[in-house]
């Protein structure tokens, strides 16, 4: 008696695309490919593979949602300025392997499935959800950048404010700005303190050499 080979028995080739079913609706043709979602939320990181086989209507549905997830809630961690990316770099070269295949049919020779391939989905960027979360990070990097922030200005200049406590105190004094309260405008800046006439300031081996504000009582330098 000659036994039958599998692709004898179910109509299966040997080799090629064709050898397997879509895991989800189990058309054919199919291919193997993953698809990533990344959750980063402050501390919260999780990776996620969706694994096929997909033919190329699931593969298409599972990699727009995949990517859409990790537009929106991938972006919130630190690792998630690697992790996210990769994420969605790896989704889009595996929908370029389901978009070569063909229309997906059901295997011939078994009987149809009562399952149908997923509806394609809608793509990532007509998804409001995946334009969500850059939109709030660019609002956010936009407000500090172009804000008006005391922390964003040049304070250590010439004609610049100090302020300090009742002794000068190099790791004791901030430089501010003009009109807030301070007790000292800087008058120079030079690489050695013998190049000051009166009291000064070190900071990261510049000497900022210092006037009494208007109203405020006479300078010390302590050694």
């Amino acid at each position: 008696m000659t036994d039958l080979i599998d692709s004898q028995l179910t109509g299966r080739p040997e080799k090629g695309p064709t050898a397997l079913d879509c895991v989800i609706c189990g058309h054919v043709p199919a291919a193997e490919v993953s698809f990533y979602r990344h959750v980063g939320l402050v501390l919260y990181v999780r990776f996620n593979r969706i694994q096929g086989p997909f033919c190329r209507d699931c593969g298409l549905a599972r990699m727009r949602d995949a990517t859409a997830e990790t537009m929106i809630s991938g972006l919130w961690s630190p690792v998630s300025v690697v992790l996210a990316p990769l994420a969605i770099v790896r989704n889009v070269l595996g929908r370029r392997t389901v978009l070569a295949l063909d229309k997906p049919v059901p295997r011939p020779g078994q009987p149809e499935s009562n399952l149908a391939p997923l509806p394609p989905a809608r793509p990532v960027l007509r998804r409001f959800k995946a334009w969500f979360a850059p939109a709030v990070l660019a609002t956010v990097i936009a407000v500090l950048t172009f804000a008006d922030l005391p922390s964003a200005e040049k304070l250590d200049v010439v004609n610049g404010c100090v302020t300090f406590d009742n002794i000068l105190y190099a790791d004791t004094a901030d430089f501010v700005r003009c009109d807030e309260k301070h007790d000292a405008v800087i008058t120079s800046i030079e690489a050695s303190w013998q190049d000051c006439d009166g009291p000064y300031l070190e900071k990261l081996y510049r000497y900022y050499c210092l006037a009494p504000a208007p109203g405020a009582p006479a300078l010390v330098n302590v050694p």
